[in-house]
C-alpha cells in the first residue's frame, strides 16, 4: 500500500454546514464557506418548467409538508414555498449567487434525466467557475457528462463493483460510503491513483448520513482517503488535525 498523501484530505460541507443549518439552504452555504469548507456539496432537481433547484428529496414532504413531487411544480409555486422566510428548495441562480466565485462546489445530482444534465453542464459552464464537481449515480450519466465537459466527475454508484467501469468512464473520483471504505478497498483504489471521497454515516452505520466518528475518520485518512462527506465541516476539521497513523482517541 502506497503511504498516505500528505496533502489532508478535502471536507465536503454535505448540504452545507447542515448540521447547524437547514440543509441545502443558503444560510448552510454561507456558513460552510465560513467554516472553511473545501468543497460545498448542494443537491440538484429540476422543476416542471426547467428550472434547476437545489433539494435533496424528490418532494417536499420532509421539509414543508408538501408531497407533489418536485419535477411536477413549476419554479414559481415552489419559489413560494418558504421555510423560516427563504425557499425550501433555492434555485442554482440563488446557490452560485451566495457562494464566492472561487468556492467548489459539488452538484449531486439526484434527477439524471438527459435534458437536466444538459441544463445544469450549461449552467456550469455559463458561470465561468473552476472546481466545479458534478456528482453522478450511473455509467450511463458518467459518460453523457463527460462527453459534454472536462469538469471533475464524481461517482456515487451504487456498488463499489462498478469502480473500474467508472474510471473507463471518465470519472475522477469514487465516492465510498464509509461502510465500504475498508482499508483494503481504499488502498486498492488509491494505490491505483484514484482519489476516493467518502460519505459518512448511514448505509449500515448507526449515524445519520453526514454524522462521524473520529476515529473511523482518522483511520479512514490514514488508509487513504482524500476526502470525506459530512455535516459538520468544523469539527471534521478539528477531528483531522491529529489524523496520524497512530493517532488515538
Amino acid at each position: 500500500m502506497p503511504a498516505p498523501s500528505s496533502a489532508p484530505p478535502a471536507i465536503v460541507a454535505h448540504r452545507g454546514y447542515s448540521s447547524a443549518h437547514r440543509e441545502n439552504s443558503p444560510a448552510a452555504w454561507r456558513a460552510a464557506v465560513e467554516a472553511g469548507a473545501d468543497v460545498v456539496e448542494a443537491d440538484i432537481r429540476m422543476t416542471s418548467d426547467g428550472v434547476l433547484v437545489c433539494c435533496h428529496d424528490a418532494d417536499l414532504q420532509r421539509l414543508a409538508g408538501r408531497s407533489e413531487p418536485i419535477a411536477d411544480i413549476s419554479a414559481a409555486e415552489l419559489a413560494a414555498v418558504t421555510v423560516d422566510g427563504e425557499a425550501v428548495a433555492p434555485s442554482l441562480d440563488i446557490l452560485l449567487a451566495t457562494l464566492p466565485a472561487g468556492q467548489a462546489i459539488l452538484f449531486d445530482v439526484k434527477d439524471e434525466r438527459p435534458d437536466l444534465l444538459d441544463r445544469l453542464v450549461a449552467a456550469a459552464d455559463a458561470s465561468g467557475r473552476r472546481g466545479l464537481v458534478f456528482g453522478l449515480h450511473t455509467l450511463a450519466t458518467v459518460q453523457h457528462v463527460r462527453a459534454l465537459t472536462t469538469a471533475k466527475i464524481l461517482g456515487l454508484l451504487a456498488e463499489p463493483a462498478q469502480e473500474d467501469a467508472f474510471f473507463a468512464a471518465g470519472g475522477d473520483i469514487l465516492r465510498l460510503w464509509e461502510t465500504d471504505a475498508t482499508s483494503a478497498l481504499l488502498g486498492a483504489v488509491t494505490g491505483r491513483g484514484h482519489p476516493v471521497w467518502v460519505t459518512t454515516g448511514h448505509h449500515g452505520t448507526t449515524r445519520d448520513v453526514g454524522e462521524f466518528d473520529a476515529d473511523a475518520l482518522r483511520r479512514m485518512t490514514a488508509d487513504g482517503a482524500t476526502g470525506f462527506l459530512v455535516n459538520d465541516p468544523v469539527a471534521a476539521r478539528l477531528a483531522l488535525s491529529s489524523s496520524l497513523p497512530e493517532a488515538s482517541a
